[in-house]
């Protein structure tokens, strides 16, 4: 799907959503055909705007001065909320009594899951009567965190689900959820942004950011905006610039790499957006790097990832540097589920990395 601008009339706070117009124009039909869906399974890659996007229908289904489809304006999709309709406003600063969204508890969370008490709560709250006489709205950000008790309770809602209520489940591996929830919900498959578009919404959340950084982000996330104001926000991005100049450099300063994968892997709860940009940006290195080994000329690199790719690929096989990589996904996550020393993890694999495998 090519990614098309989405603008709203709304309040400030609304940030601009491009692509994903599909799923507009799927809520648009639906509710003018007065069959609206109970369940809408929003599935794609992290960080492409699927809660933001599914925001953005709430807003509209719970606006109190919304005409029927007026989804759209004109050929294009244009979500139209009136600035000063109560209802939106109410939804968009998180306040209105007929809209909930659920997401990770970020005190005393080590798991960083959604707890099944929370998803309890979402029962009653979509059996209650409508306080301001017009829909429920509920979002899950994310599916990825509810584990298999949680999804359980939200069955005999999805199985029973009461009139004029609405739910969006937002998910990044659909393929980790029971088939008892993905059966009873329609399913959205959303895209990563087209370059283009990245960068453009990158440049409305920093406005005046260089360009060459912003495009080295956009790059870097893969069409992902909300991945990489996670990779930017968390020092991520800038480590990984960091490990890739020390993987390339003729000997390996030992000194350094610790430096940095203390910083890379810092534990606790506060540093679980800093060790998952670690991951990705390590799967995407590795994955290159087999790539280019194999013959096959990786494309959309950033420029400081073109020698390091290069330079793995001349010490290491294809399959070598395949092993590397599964190796390495398989291992970080048993660390972060076990809370292991991550930065040690991070250290021990990147000096494994930096060896040379061939004569």
């Amino acid at each position: 799907m090519t990614s098309q601008s989405v603008t709203g009339d709304a309040p400030d706070n609304l940030p601009e959503i491009r692509g994903h117009e599909g799923f507009l124009a799927d809520i648009a039909r639906s509710h003018a055909s007065g069959r609206m869906h109970h369940a809408w399974l929003l599935s794609g890659p992290v960080g492409i705007g699927k809660a933001g996007i599914a925001r953005l229908a709430a807003a509209w289904l719970l606006s109190e001065t919304r005409q029927a489809g007026a989804l759209f304006d004109g050929d294009s999709p244009a979500v139209k909320i009136d600035a000063e309709d109560p209802g939106a406003t109410l939804v968009l600063n998180g306040a209105h009594p007929d809209y909930l969204a659920i997401t990770p508890q970020l005190e005393d969370n080590k798991s960083g899951q959604i707890k099944v008490d929370q998803i309890r709560k979402l029962i009653p709250f979509m059996m209650h009567k409508p306080a301001r006489g017009g829909w429920r709205v509920a979002i899950i950000d994310s599916m990825d965190e509810v584990n298999r008790n949680g999804a359980n309770a939200m069955l005999k809602l999805l199985e029973e689900p009461p009139p004029q209520a609405v739910i969006f489940l937002i998910a990044s591996r659909i393929g980790q959820l029971p088939p008892t929830i993905r059966s009873r919900c329609r399913l959205v498959r959303m895209n990563a942004l087209a370059d283009d578009d990245c960068f453009a919404a990158l440049g409305q959340i920093w406005p005046d950011a260089d360009s060459d950084q912003l495009e080295i982000l956009a790059r870097l996330s893969q069409g992902a905006p909300g991945q990489a104001v996670k990779l930017a926000e968390s020092g991520a991005a800038d480590l990984y610039q960091l490990v890739c100049s020390l993987l390339h450099a003729p000997q390996l300063d030992a000194a350094a790499l610790t430096g940095v994968c203390a910083k890379w892997g810092r534990g606790t709860a506060a540093g679980r957006d800093v060790r998952a940009g670690a991951v990705f940006c390590m799967d995407r290195l590795l994955r290159n790097a087999a790539l280019q080994a194999s013959g096959v000329r990786p494309d959309r690199l950033c420029r400081f990832e073109t020698p390091v790719v290069a330079h793995l690929a001349s010490r290491h096989t294809a399959a070598q540097l395949a092993g590397f990589h599964q190796a390495f996904l398989s291992e970080a996550a048993k660390a972060e589920g076990l809370y292991l020393d991550f930065a040690r993890f991070l250290e021990r694999h990147l000096s494994k990395i930096y060896e040379k495998t061939l004569p």
